[in-house]
């Protein structure tokens, strides 16, 4: 396995610069609009090419010397081929910018490889209670890898941050995958993880290449398959808590914008300026001080996960997000904003139901007190009757009447 890595990692070193040449050759580059993206000079985004043929340059090397590699041929041809197609459809997008609806259809055709290929969940564990999902195991697990999909891709805009997440999660599923006996899932894990960071030297602040939708979009395909297979107890079943704690940090930016765009009124696809990396820089982090403090949140959160994975807590993950999410929210570092919005329209909602009989106070009060101090003043100030126009009157001097009667030449005379 450690073979494998390596050599995925010096295919990634010496592939990246051709497929930075490339990118620059079709167009498929990033260019700064002063808006959401800032780098300083246009950045090629094929990044995602080098990972791909790396990713199969180490899979084939550790097919020739790990031993019954054959019986996972069958789950890793399918994940190749449903990698290549979800990196294929991230080039196209990089270069053409399509429609989010034809994206998303283009995901899901490319998850169906893998499921095609027989690998779907059969159980969901979730608070200690098995559900048998039966022929709905197809969509949730269709529905999963295209969440991957997105998170990665969503959370893939600073130098550096998805290629680095990406190998903290890559490593903590192999290390989980080791413990548990399931190396079908380890080996995968352990040569992305070689071929992210043969990229990462490229990707570093300041990046000279980016990972492109291509790029995270394969890193979230492949990661979410390895997540299925190590959080389990029996094959075919997955711990949904375990999961999500091992993409926490992904997982929650994803949630936080869907959030955000649906309560503005806007798309759920709609592209922002406003997520975790953005509001930490707005915040005065540097690029550094982004990535490091991310990079920490997610080995502190997968590193649980693996744990947990392996003494079968998956209840307790529901705790670790909650305290984790709340710590970010009181802190001001990520989802604040959100809350806050989630507040105003809960408060919305409420003022709009019919008050029962005999209940004191009015819907604006009622609506003040579930919205907080700053939404009650303006709710008051709303509330409160108009002043009743005055029309301005003249006297024989040109001066406008007053409300008392005096005019407005009037308190400049006494001034004076």
């Amino acid at each position: 396995m450690g073979l494998g890595a390596t050599i995925a990692a010096a295919v990634s070193l010496a592939v990246t610069p051709v497929a930075q040449g490339l990118a620059c050759r079709f167009g498929a580059v990033s260019r700064p609009d002063g808006q959401r993206r800032l780098e300083p000079r246009p950045i090629p985004v094929w990044g995602g090419l080098a990972v791909y043929v790396a990713l199969l340059a180490g899979l084939l090397v550790a097919a020739a010397v790990v031993p019954d590699f054959g019986r996972f041929g069958s789950f890793l041809g399918a994940m190749g081929v449903s990698a290549g197609l979800v990196c294929l459809l991230g080039c196209y997008d990089d270069l053409c910018d399509m429609r989010a609806e034809w994206k998303l259809a283009g995901q899901i055709a490319a998850t169906l490889p893998l499921v095609l290929g027989g690998f779907w969940v059969d159980r969901l564990v979730l608070f200690g209670h098995t559900t048998h999902l039966g022929w709905l195991g197809i969509p949730w697990t269709v529905s999963w890898l295209v969440l991957g999909i997105n998170a990665m891709n969503l959370i893939d805009g600073l130098d550096g941050l998805a290629s680095t997440l990406g190998i903290i999660v890559s490593v903590a599923i192999a290390w989980t995958a080791v413990v548990q006996g399931v190396m079908v899932a380890a080996l995968p894990a352990l040569v992305l993880a070689g071929a992210l960071a043969g990229f990462l030297v490229y990707n570093l602040p300041p990046a000279r290449i980016y990972l492109g939708d291509c790029g995270s979009m394969l890193t979230g395909l492949v990661l979410f398959a390895l997540a299925m297979l190590v959080s389990r107890d029996t094959v075919g079943s997955m711990h949904l808590g375990a999961a999500v704690l091992l993409f926490f940090i992904p997982l929650l930016d994803t949630g936080l914008a869907v959030v955000r765009r649906t309560l503005s009124g806007r798309h759920f696809m709609t592209a922002d300026r406003a997520h975790i990396h953005h509001r930490l820089a707005d915040s005065g982090f540097r690029t550094w001080g982004t990535l490091a403090l991310l990079a920490a949140l997610c080995l502190s959160t997968a590193a649980v996960a693996g744990w947990l994975i392996r003494v079968q807590l998956e209840w307790t993950s529901w705790l670790v997000m909650a305290l984790t999410g709340l710590i970010l929210v009181r802190g001001q570092l990520a989802g604040h904003e959100e809350w806050a919005m989630a507040r105003r329209w809960i408060a919305r909602r409420l003022a709009l139901l019919p008050l029962p009989a005999g209940a004191g106070g009015t819907r604006a009060s009622r609506q003040a007190v579930v919205d907080g101090p700053s939404t009650r003043q303006t709710l008051e100030e709303s509330a409160a009757p108009l002043p009743v126009p005055m029309v301005p009157t003249s006297d024989a001097a040109g001066t406008a009447a007053q409300p008392d009667g005096s005019t407005a030449a009037e308190p400049l005379k006494k001034a004076a």
